[in-house]
């Protein structure tokens, strides 16, 4: 389940990982297409429970949002990253909190369980090695207030994925249109 972005947050996104990558880190960057808030991830599922998930997601009362795309970070830490991402605004968190919840609570028991708490976020890059971490956690630090753009959540959308060997190739299922 994702939430997409404008174009122009993909740009600052995409100059961003740029910057990224010039730090010499070993990092396998996500591709624009590939960009977008994960609000729920399923795994892999069957037909059937894609049909279920599908059916549950359509009679959710979900409002959509403006939020700030704002601030890099890393998981676990900027000093020990695997993931670099981008996220929100801390004053909008709350308005992606409900669409998260929403999701995820009537997507209980289909697909992997993940107990962590939501934390909206777009994953820019995975680490692929510890090459050149120091940098790239300077420049996360540096940039944790960093405003990439406003972007409009107004729909939700389930998609599926591919797996090849140069990344994930992402199809969307089905959207659902937000309030």
């Amino acid at each position: 389940m994702a939430l997409e972005v404008p174009g122009r947050v993909l740009d600052s996104l995409t100059t961003f990982q740029n910057e990224l990558s010039a730090t010499g880190a070993d990092l396998k960057l996500v591709e624009r297409q590939n960009l977008h808030f994960t609000v729920k991830f399923l795994g892999e599922i069957s037909e059937v429970q894609a049909a279920d998930a599908r059916s549950r997601l359509r009679g959710l009362p979900l409002k959509g949002a403006e939020v700030e795309v704002r601030g890099a970070g890393a998981f676990p830490t900027p000093a020990r990253p695997r993931v670099a991402w981008a996220g929100v605004a801390r004053e909008n968190e709350q308005l992606v909190m409900p669409i998260a919840e929403g999701v995820r609570g009537s997507l209980e028991g289909i697909g992997e369980r993940d107990d962590r708490p939501f934390q909206a976020h777009i994953t820019l890059a995975r680490v692929r090695s510890g090459r050149n971490l120091r940098q790239l956690a300077e420049l996360l630090r540096a940039n944790s207030e960093r405003p990439f753009g406003v972007a409009t959540l107004s729909e939700l959308k389930l998609k599926s994925s591919v797996l090849t060997p140069s990344g994930p190739v992402y199809n969307d299922v089905e959207v659902y249109k937000l309030g």
